[in-house]
């Protein structure tokens, strides 16, 4: 249970680690865009850095978002690579399964002798007629009213 609780712990400690990476990411990339409010355009030589850091930190957000977005695209991309060299190996597991897979024995239809044809003749009109009236019961179970037993009838 400690191991769990290690693994847990050092799992939600890298979450931490992350979050705090894109936080700063963010902070900083929001005050180089609210920067450029204080930028005189009138000497832009000066201004030069600030304007250059508020193209660089919408590139980075932007870049952030496209990544965002593709990344669910570049797991399937790589789902879809290991599954292809998979592949392969799967059908030759099935081929060697099914090569070496013991032979079962060929079994032979039954015969009927042809003083028994009349026989089975009775028997599958049997069969039949129990059938139809299995179905004819079936029908009727279904067309039968059902009654309430907590239902009184009044007269």
């Amino acid at each position: 249970m400690q191991i769990f609780n290690l693994n847990i712990i050092a799992f939600i400690d890298k979450i931490n680690d992350y979050a705090i990476f894109i936080i700063t990411f963010f902070k900083t990339n929001f005050n180089n865009i609210i920067a450029i409010k204080d930028c005189s355009f009138d000497n832009l030589l000066n201004s030069t850095g600030i304007i250059l850091r508020f193209v660089l930190s919408i590139f980075y957000i932007l870049v952030f978002i496209i990544l965002l977005c593709f990344i669910g695209s570049i797991f399937n991309i790589i789902k879809t690579i290991i599954k292809w060299i998979l592949y392969p190996f799967k059908l030759l597991f099935k081929l060697i399964k099914r090569v070496f897979s013991p032979k079962s024995k060929l079994k032979q239809p039954i015969k009927t002798n042809n003083l028994n044809l009349d026989d089975l003749n009775k028997l599958q009109r049997k069969i039949n007629d129990l059938e139809y009236k299995l179905n004819l019961q079936k029908k009727q179970n279904i067309i039968k009213p059902v009654y309430n037993q907590n239902y009184k009838k009044k007269d």
